[in-house]
């Protein structure tokens, strides 16, 4: 997932950042650029590539919090 991807993919990402104490300024199913910003953050927080990118590598450990 990555800016401008939509749908319930998208809706749950934002729940699970949220949760994890990334505010992705609301749940709306947007890769909109507060979404973005919050990957950002969850990947440097875990030493990852800040790229704003959920790919495999963003995936995993988002998924296994």
């Amino acid at each position: 997932m990555k800016l401008g991807s939509k749908g319930d993919a998208v809706k749950a990402l934002q729940q699970k950042l949220t949760s994890l104490g990334f505010n992705t300024q609301g749940v709306d199913g947007m890769f909109g650029s507060n979404t973005s910003a919050a990957v950002r953050k969850f990947q440097s927080a875990n030493g990852l590539a800040a790229d704003g990118i959920v790919g495999p590598n963003t995936y995993k450990p988002l998924s296994s919090k």
